[in-house]
């Protein structure tokens, strides 16, 4: 069973910047219920190395990989499974190798927290999201930047109106996609791609790549098929 939120709450700093403590709980739940034990973690966003230390301490008998695109002196000597690189998290030429390298049988765990830009974190998704072995989890963090004016591709809250389709139902629903909340919203998608036909009794075009897509506050969860 996950020890995430037990460890976290040991040596969480409460540092406004770093995960809030209620994320691991989440993890841990997400984690346990689904009876997950990751051994190859991908962490993409290190910052001052908080979390990653957590997660080494939660799953000791785990490789741990963290990549960020700015090197700060962070100590990692005491945590023997962590391996920190230097990586850009939409450039394809500099995660694959590095992933691959690391993790050749594939990633049991990917937290992503770095940009927080929608678009950035579809870019890797992308890169990233093949790599993530079957029963693996993904999850994002700090979705909510897609509702804040003040961020550079969020917006306030905007809830669009409805249009009739020949004056009979709707078949458009408009929601708020700005940035990062666009970009969870699209992986609805990708849990009933079953479901794309060209035409209603058509064989279906694609297989549903997500198992579980779980939304909560500040997080999304996803569990690969």
């Amino acid at each position: 069973m996950s020890k995430l939120y037990a460890m976290a709450s040991k040596t969480h700093t409460g540092n406004p910047v770093t995960k809030p403590l209620f994320y691991y709980q989440k993890y841990d739940d997400f984690l346990n219920h689904h009876h997950l034990s990751p051994k190859t973690i991908l962490e993409i966003g290190t910052f001052e190395g908080e979390s990653t230390k957590i997660l080494s301490e939660a799953f000791p008998d785990s490789q741990i990989l963290s990549l960020d695109l700015n090197i700060r002196p962070i100590d990692f000597t005491a945590y023997k499974n962590v391996t920190y690189k230097k990586a850009n998290q939409i450039e394809q030429s500099q995660l694959l190798p590095i992933i691959t390298q690391t993790f050749p049988e594939g990633v049991d765990l990917v937290i992503e927290d770095a940009s927080h830009y929608g678009f950035f974190s579809k870019l890797t998704f992308d890169i990233v999201f093949p790599l993530v072995k079957s029963d693996g989890a993904y999850f994002i963090e700090d979705w909510g930047t897609g509702y804040w004016d003040s961020w550079p591709d969020g917006s306030r809250f905007q809830n669009f109106p409805q249009l009739p389709h020949n004056n009979s139902l709707p078949k458009r629903i408009p929601s708020h996609d700005f940035g990062m909340v666009g970009f969870v919203k699209s992986l609805v998608d990708l849990t009933h791609e079953s479901a794309i036909k060209n035409n209603q009794g058509d064989e279906s075009r694609f297989s549903s790549r997500v198992k579980v897509l779980e939304f909560g506050e500040g997080v999304c969860m996803l569990l690969k098929t």
